[in-house]
């Protein structure tokens, strides 16, 4: 009794991650900037600074905050804007997104997926449904 009750690979990495002491990836400093009280967060998207608890970033629309993932009504927001990003705008050349969209698609959209696949290959095509609106936005201070 003295193996233990689960030896499959992934166990023996896990195993072996945590004895060679590789189990955190950050540097202490890292960690220490980014836990800071007064540390600014930022948009996943634009990398602007956010201020505390706003749930759309100002300058882009794109859903931001602390707790975004884990709120009932907010990853169906963020899921939006992923969806969106695969019809609109300029075409995407990247095959890694592409294969993740109809994948992501087919999963989440079952018998609509045909429909955001044509889409999808208009925007390839360099015709997309419509274009992201530009914002005009002023700088606090600029005159």
């Amino acid at each position: 009794m003295d193996a233990p009750r689960y030896n499959g690979p992934l166990t023996r990495f896990i195993r072996n991650t945590i004895a060679l002491g590789r189990s955190d990836p950050w540097p202490a400093d890292i960690d220490a900037a980014a836990r800071d009280p007064r540390a600014v967060p930022l948009c996943l998207n634009c990398l602007c600074p956010q201020e505390r608890h706003v749930w759309f970033c100002p300058v882009c629309g794109y859903p931001t905050g602390d707790y975004v993932a884990t709120m009932p009504y907010l990853p169906a927001l963020l899921n939006g804007e992923f969806f969106r990003r695969g019809v609109m705008g300029p075409p995407e050349n990247r095959i890694g997104v592409q294969v993740f969209l109809v994948v992501y698609s087919a999963a989440s959209y079952l018998f609509f997926a045909p429909l955001y696949w044509y889409w999808m290959i208009r925007r390839a095509r360099g015709k997309p449904i419509c274009f992201e609106r530009e914002w005009d936005f002023e700088i606090e201070g600029d005159v």
